[in-house]
């Protein structure tokens, strides 16, 4: 990454075709390349004049620079034949004669960066070289220079196109930052650098550089990832502070009040800023004016501008900000709860006195927004039972689970409200059970709490009691506490987020997970805002229950949104656990190594503070994939960690999480070739009392493929009839065809599985249609199955189904014929492979004709293809 040379110039591919296009069309003058500071003028001018090269024409290219600008001819003295002391029009026709000299009939090109510090010279003797035909220009200027005079004397040249050049978009932002770390990069990690740098190609160099640099941007596992909180390098804020630095002292308070108050109200920054200065400001891009909903608010103009200003704002100053923003504030009319938290959180910053229940009330105003840290500052400073309670909600919902345990005891213990201290007290044993991983003591708080509560506070117990049984392996005693909160919710945000994500998750692995779909349909289940990690969990339950009733196209756009969502709101859970559910929608398309990279980041990201069972699901379909891929000491070693991280007093997981890890397993061991391992698993799972209809679903479904009985598919088609999911039911199908070798039925599961785009089942499919007409005889079918076959594996990237032994041969032609065959396929006729195999035309036919019925064909036509040969010439 050192120098424009090892950066990669990628999402400029149009910019640069127009200007190629301009430059080579024969009226053409030239190109002009425009944009703001750092957006890569510069690198696409030297890849336009690259191609001018490669066109062998003349290339010559300067740099302006501000401190040539009074001397006559000072840029281009170096690369011009150098002009005689003749008056000037003798120095233009001396210096266009020579030009012609040196190019010999060849086209010269001129490249000039920053064009608008040509000096005055320098941009006559252009114009009249660009006039005059002498020359083809491409320059690059700066937006806010296009008025300079040497930049209006090549456009008044007509025949001069300008190109604009943006900032990279999301997308191609993090191609480059792939692509300059040689690597897979997480989503999370390319949604800040893309905040910080807005799509400005230097700004994301120099990111990257300090990044490597400092050690920030470290590589974990393979993946590399930026976990520290902020992403403002040290160089980069001094490349600011050279443009904030022109500020006159009025437009530079100005710009410290944006920053302080950012997103403001504009009847805010109206009452602080004077008129005159913050129009200077926003004509100079330093700040802009955004509609959010019905409101106008005011923010810098880049993200790192108002890091850098607030980074240099003394602790005096700042208070003294912040104090006239929230007097500011208290008088703006129409204010609501948001402008009410914006007002206390200014106070507290001014060391201003400020009411509890103001506190308290700014403090819950954040939480239930999504700034649960503005929460937790806020609630600090409140030293009651109260104040506990929300720096306690604030912690757990910035996934610190450690560190609220001791808040969530005082608060369950001195909170006034018995249902207040029932709803801590159920918060603290989830926190307990999800984020410390202390199921043991989760389960003696819960106990406790219905032992000293009132009778009438125990319905606020109820969340947790729900998500204790959930993921211990009670799933009707879960339900049974989620139908006594239908009728009494929680009152706390948090115990409500949760209690919303159970709902989903129950009927996906009860199987029921169009129910769970429709309920997401209809609105019944919200997906909610305030717990970030648990929003992302209720989207999973989105993604997932579409994906289990055969949804997958409806599944995979959600899953892209979802993980839009939550890398703008930059929780590393909510964003790995999108991440989770791309890799298992990309995997059911089809797409194991798209998956394989998806869990990857879903690992990365999920790590040892990750609420309990994410972690489980993620390392599991980690394995689970990696053993289809035969990468099988990846999947070992995967298995591994997830018992040894997750495992009871046993040492084995518990409840759904080890039917989960013993169904990785069993396909490790089918894999591996350990067949009867994995049998002797998948017969067992199903028949435990307290399995899930989904996971023995799962369990069954791989049984048939491994050992296809009759029996198991009866069982699979019965276990599916009891479930909503039309997905299951067409594997009772697959089971049925496999077990009874029916070609006909497995080609028409495999063509159902197509059309709902779960490419990998019905590929796997195809080909077990294709060896099941093998065997009866029918080569004709069997060879248009392979070559069906052969488009589906095209278009899930080359992968072959574990399950299917790859046969010898495909095509079931006897040696004779394929050779006869791929002579006729490289253009021979049959006279000749007569005479080249000593054999008669006749008996040439007769084997072209045979190989005809086998390979599906009507003649030589198609021949080529259906042998995997290339056509001679």
């Amino acid at each position: 990454m050192d120098g424009d040379a090892g950066w990669p110039f990628v999402g400029r591919a149009r910019e640069r075709d127009r200007a190629v296009l301009a430059l080579d069309a024969t009226s053409g003058s030239g190109v002009l390349l425009t944009g703001d500071a750092g957006v890569g003028k510069s690198r696409l001018l030297d890849e336009v004049l690259d191609h001018a090269l490669r066109r062998q024409r003349v290339v010559l290219r300067v740099t302006a620079t501000p401190g040539w600008r009074d001397v006559p001819f000072g840029v281009l003295a170096s690369r011009l034949p150098q002009p005689s002391d003749a008056n000037v029009a003798d120095v233009f026709r001396d210096v266009e004669r020579r030009l012609r000299e040196v190019a010999a009939g060849r086209g010269v090109v001129l490249g000039v960066d920053d064009l608008n510090w040509l000096d005055d010279a320098s941009a006559a003797l252009l114009e009249r070289l660009v006039a005059g035909g002498t020359v083809q220009v491409v320059a690059s200027v700066r937006t806010d220079a296009l008025t300079a005079a040497p930049v209006a004397a090549l456009r008044r040249s007509r025949s001069v196109d300008r190109v604009h050049v943006p900032p990279l978009d999301p997308d191609e932002a993090a191609l480059v930052v792939r692509e300059a770390l040689g690597g897979p990069v997480d989503g999370l990690t390319v949604g800040a650098l893309w905040r910080i740098s807005q799509g400005n190609p230097l700004f994301l160099r120099e990111a990257l550089r300090c990044g490597l640099r400092d050690g920030g941007l470290v590589r974990r596992d393979g993946m590399w990832t930026w976990p520290t909180e902020s992403l403002c390098p040290t160089h980069l804020a001094e490349l600011i502070e050279q443009t904030l630095g022109t500020l006159d002292p009025d437009e530079a308070e100005a710009l410290q009040y944006v920053a302080h108050a950012e997103p403001a109200p504009l009847a805010l920054i109206e009452r602080t800023i004077e008129p005159r200065t913050a129009e200077r400001l926003e004509e100079r891009g330093l700040i802009r004016l955004v509609q959010h909903g019905a409101a106008v608010l005011v923010q810098t103009g880049h993200p790192l501008y108002a890091e850098v200003v607030r980074n240099r704002t003394g602790a005096l100053r700042a208070r003294r900000l912040r104090r006239n923003l929230a007097e500011a504030m208290a008088a703006v009319d129409g204010g609501g709860e948001g402008d009410l938290a914006r007002m206390v959180a200014w106070r507290c910053e001014a060391d201003l006195p400020v009411a509890a229940a103001d506190l308290l009330a700014a403090s819950e105003y954040a939480l239930r927004r999504h700034d649960p840290a503005l929460a937790e500052r806020l609630g600090r400073r409140v030293d009651t039972a109260r104040g506990d309670w929300q720096v306690a909600r604030a912690l757990v919902a910035q996934g610190r689970g450690d560190e609220a345990d001791a808040h969530l005891a005082r608060a369950a213990a001195h909170l006034v409200d018995p249902r207040d201290r029932a709803e801590a007290t159920a918060l603290r044993a989830l926190n307990l059970f999800w984020g410390c991983r202390r199921p043991e003591q989760a389960r003696e708080v819960l106990d406790d709490g219905h032992r000293d509560l009132p009778a009438e506070a125990h319905p606020g117990l109820l969340a947790a009691a729900a998500g204790i049984a959930a993921f211990s392996g009670d799933s009707g005693g879960a339900r049974a506490c989620l139908a006594r909160l239908a009728a009494d919710p929680p009152r706390d945000p948090l115990l409500a987020t949760a209690v919303t994500a159970l709902h989903p998750y129950l009927l996906l692995f009860d199987g029921q997970p169009d129910r769970a779909a429709r309920m997401f349909d209809s609105g019944e289940v919200a997906i909610p805002d305030t717990w970030a990690t648990m929003r992302a969990a209720t989207q999973v339950g989105h993604v997932q229950s579409l994906l289990m009733s055969g949804r997958l196209p409806e599944a995979e756009r959600l899953a892209r949104r979802y993980y839009r969502d939550a890398v703008d709101r930059g929780a590393a859970d909510g964003v790995g656990l999108l991440a989770f559910a791309r890799g298992k929608c990309a995997y059911h398309a089809g797409q194991l190594r798209r998956s394989l990279r998806w869990l990857h980041e879903a690992r990365t990201l999920a790590g040892d503070r990750t609420l309990f069972p994410i972690r489980v699901y993620v390392l599991s379909a980690n394995a689970y994939v990696a053993a289809q891929l035969g990468e099988l000491d990846e999947s070992r070693r995967l298995l591994r960690q997830l018992v040894d991280g997750h495992a009871g007093d046993d040492g084995q997981p518990r409840g759904l999480l080890a039917a989960d890890a013993e169904l990785t397993a069993a396909w490790l061991a089918a894999a591996d070739g350990q067949l009867a391992t994995a049998v002797a698993t998948l017969r067992e799972l199903p028949g435990r009392a307290d399995q899930a209809s989904t996971i023995t679903v799962e369990c069954l479904h791989l049984l048939s493929r491994l050992e296809p009985t009759a029996a198991t598919a009866e069982r699979l088609a019965q276990v599916a009839a009891g479930c909503d999911s039309p997905l299951f039911g067409l594997w009772a199908d697959y089971a049925h065809a496999l077990a009874a070798d029916d070609p006909a039925a497995l080609e028409r599961v495999g063509t159902e599985l197509e059309a709902s785009g779960y490419l990998a089942l019905g590929l796997e499919a195809v080909i077990a249609a294709e060896t099941a007409s093998g065997r009866r005889g029918d080569h004709r079918r069997a060879n248009l199955l392979a070559r069906r076959a052969d488009l589906l594996r095209e278009r899930c990237g080359g992968y072959w189904p574990p399950l299917r032994p790859r046969p010898s041969s495909r095509d079931g032609l006897t040696p004779r014929e394929r050779q006869i065959c791929e002579l006729a396929a490289t253009g021979h006729d049959n006279a000749a492979i007569a005479a080249e195999l000593v054999l008669s035309v006749r008996t040439v036919e007769n084997h072209l004709q045979r190989a005809y019925v086998k390979l599906g064909l009507r003649g030589r036509a198609g021949l080529a293809q259906a042998l995997g040969l290339q056509r001679a010439g």
